[in-house]
């Protein structure tokens, strides 16, 4: 059974160790790759490098000004939600699956349910309101890399469903109610026995050598 950190906040130090050498939601497109692709060896790398020198990559550098400016909007985004929709959003710090998964959810809605906050600049939000053809269209689907993070999300919190919420202030707000594809994270199960391996057996020829 997952189990829910309540006793740490998202973002802080404590949080970051708490993600130390553990795959997670944030890299669920890299997983998912094929072995060769530098994204995945790129994942698999850091995961190795985490456990051996007990250092979390995650902590070393800063963020960059987009992710500064979702962090900083999410809390307005959230009461947004809560307001328009009448449901509390309660936070939690991490979602731990085991000693090798973990997520860290935008919020919890009701006992089934996530949300997935994204606070994008003007260009992007354009660009999910608007087909091909310059229409204005309903998106009915997140994002291809979101749509595999939030499935990511379900799997580790045993919950139903997953909000995707995306607002700018200027342009009107998606909201896209994503159930578990069960198909989905079966594959994302069968991933991580693969990465999980991977990892543990580089870490046995580092330490052997």
């Amino acid at each position: 059974m997952s189990v829910y950190r309540y006793d740490i906040q998202q973002n802080t130090p404590e949080w970051v160790v708490a993600k130390l050498g553990k795959f997670s939601a944030s890299g669920a497109a890299d997983l998912l790759m094929k072995n060769t692709n530098e994204g995945y060896k790129n994942l698999i790398k850091r995961i190795v490098e985490e456990r051996i020198t007990g250092e979390p990559i995650e902590g070393r550098w800063g963020g960059n000004k987009f992710t500064e400016r979702g962090h900083d909007l999410e809390p307005v985004a959230i009461e947004r939600f809560e307001l328009s929709t009448f449901t509390k959003v309660n936070r939690v710090g991490l979602v731990e699956m085991n000693e090798w998964v973990c997520c860290s959810p935008d919020g919890l809605v009701g006992e089934d349910g996530l949300i997935q906050v994204k606070n994008p600049i003007f260009s992007t939000q354009y660009d999910y309101l608007f087909n091909a053809d310059g229409n204005l269209a309903e998106m009915t689907i997140p994002p291809s890399n979101y749509n595999k993070q939030m499935q990511f999300e379900l799997m580790v919190t045993e919950r139903k469903y997953n909000i995707f919420y995306s607002v700018h202030p200027k342009l009107s707000e998606i909201k896209i109610k994503l159930y578990r594809d069960e198909s989905l994270i079966k594959e994302i199960q069968d991933k991580l026995a693969i990465a999980i391996n991977e990892v543990q057996k580089r870490i046995e020829q580092i330490r052997s050598n």
